[in-house]
């Protein structure tokens, strides 16, 4: 006992010197900006982005009404409007949704999203952004789903910004309001892109100076209601941290990632108990290139408190991909590893469960159950374009729990299900999706889907079926 005493308190010891560090790295960047002779990317198109708050439009001359509705001049060309949104419409059919648990819909139901957005530049420094949300989802057999379905009509985003240069590479920025939190993957930090999206409320300061970006934040969370502007600010999560960018395609590096976060929520649910969670996260990640190659590393530590325990958790992530993007069908083949941690004994004191904090939706493929919280995932993913608007992709996933004494929780980190035996492999996935794209404002995408349970789900008396998935989704762009 006393050995795995001194062994806890060395890898907390451990880990803060790791914090230590990415915040020395981060202290570095920010006070040693790199002399990178760059255009700021504040002047170039983005195009359209998942988080529409980090889009720019320049002035084009294009006669086209879709496109001149991206840069409204005002104010004699002093200033800038910029107008989007989107829709899009799901339907949706499972055979034995959550493996039989629960209300089942035998003739499957639809999902509706619309997002309209305002982007209003009024010089070099300042900006105001607003964007709108409505959801519903018809004919689902038990309701809309907690959160995920339905929010009538909604603020997602509205902050103001203001930001100015240091010199002809750095510029800082500070934005105050509702605004969206989504970086790297978003495995840890996602608008959460299921038919409702997930804002908070705070401030961001960012930094950018050539190919470098460091965000600073501090916010809460915005609590997802039904009806019409019924949102509010969630007292009960909070999150405050720093995440680091850096950005070159040309280099062998092409990406890396530096993160730190803290979390103080109520309640959480995990395995062992429901209470309140402080959580500090800390992390990185890399993307290496070689020619067609590309090599995704990333490690993340865990620590704090969740109720009288301590909090020691972790996970790791690697991934190899192959993409010609010369070549007729520009095939792709990838394979990733990925292993978080569980909590082994649910009365030593420690909780050992890794919580992905506030992430995508769907984590793994398209059947929204296994989340990044004691698993162990193998993944294969092979895909082709058929034709310059036609593209093929098929996924395999395995699933194990890394501890046998911890349940599975769901995509968000809330614990899904008990451990009821000491069976590791909970199953395997296969998903086959076929995407038409017609230009860069209409898509249709067809996903299906089965679920194989494995020993864990079959040993268990309530999850008592295979899963059977079929979707179909049509996005316009504006």
């Amino acid at each position: 006992m006393f050995q795995m005493k001194q062994l806890k308190a060395s890898s907390l010891i451990a880990v803060k010197k790791i914090i230590t560090v990415v915040f020395l790295f981060l202290f570095i960047m920010v006070c040693v900006p790199l002399k990178v002779l760059a255009q700021h990317p504040d002047s170039l198109r983005t195009g359209y982005m998942a988080d529409a708050a980090e889009e720019y439009w320049p002035k084009t001359s294009s006669n086209n009404m879709l496109d001149n509705i991206k840069h409204i001049s005002v104010r004699g060309d002093k200033s800038f409007i910029s107008l989007g949104g989107s829709a899009r419409e799901v339907y949706e059919y499972f055979d034995n949704y959550l493996w039989g648990i629960g209300p089942q819909d035998k003739n499957g139901y639809l999902l509706n999203r619309f997002l309209v957005h305002v982007d209003y530049r009024y010089n070099s420094h300042f900006r105001l952004f607003g964007e709108l949300e409505s959801s519903f989802v018809n004919g689902r057999n038990g309701g809309p789903r907690p959160v995920q379905d339905l929010n009538k009509l909604a603020s997602t985003e509205l902050f103001a910004e203001y930001n100015f240069k240091i010199d002809t590479v750095t510029r800082l920025s500070l934005r105050l309001g509702v605004q969206a939190l989504n970086y790297g993957l978003g495995t840890l930090l996602d608008i959460r892109d299921a038919n409702v999206r997930r804002s908070f409320a705070g401030g961001k300061f960012i930094i950018k100076t050539g190919k470098d970006r460091i965000d600073l934040f501090a916010m809460k969370l915005m609590k997802t209601n039904p009806g019409l502007f019924d949102d509010g600010v969630d007292p009960d999560q909070r999150i405050a941290g720093a995440w680091y960018t850096r950005t070159n395609p040309a280099a062998v590096i092409s990406k890396l990632e530096a993160y730190y976060l803290y979390t103080d929520r109520s309640p959480v649910a995990f395995a062992q108990g429901t209470g309140r969670e402080q959580r500090h996260t800390a992390g990185g990640s890399t993307l290496l290139t070689f020619g067609n190659w590309n090599l995704y590393t990333e490690g993340v530590l865990q620590f704090g408190t969740f109720n009288r325990d301590r909090i020691f958790a972790w996970k790791w992530v690697q991934t190899f991909t192959y993409q010609d993007l010369v070549a007729r069908l520009k095939p792709i083949f990838a394979l990733q590893t990925a292993m978080s941690s569980g909590d082994q004994n649910p009365n030593d004191g420690t909780l050992g469960t890794f919580n992905p904090i506030y992430p995508k939706a769907i984590y793994y493929g398209y059947i929204d159950n296994v989340g990044s919280a004691n698993i162990l995932v193998v993944h294969l993913k092979s895909g082709l374009d058929l034709s310059k608007k036609i593209s093929l992709t098929g996924d395999y996933y395995c699933f194990w729990r890394e501890s046998a004494e911890d349940g599975i929780y769901g995509p968000s980190g809330t614990s899904l299900l008990h451990s009821t035996n000491n069976q590791k492999r909970v199953g395997s996935m296969y998903d086959l999706i076929l995407g038409y794209t017609f230009n860069n404002r209409l898509s249709l995408k067809y996903t299906s889907a089965y679920y194989k349970r494995g020993p864990f789900l079959e040993n268990n008396p309530i999850t008592l079926h295979d899963i059977y998935y079929s979707g179909l989704s049509f996005t316009a762009k504006l």
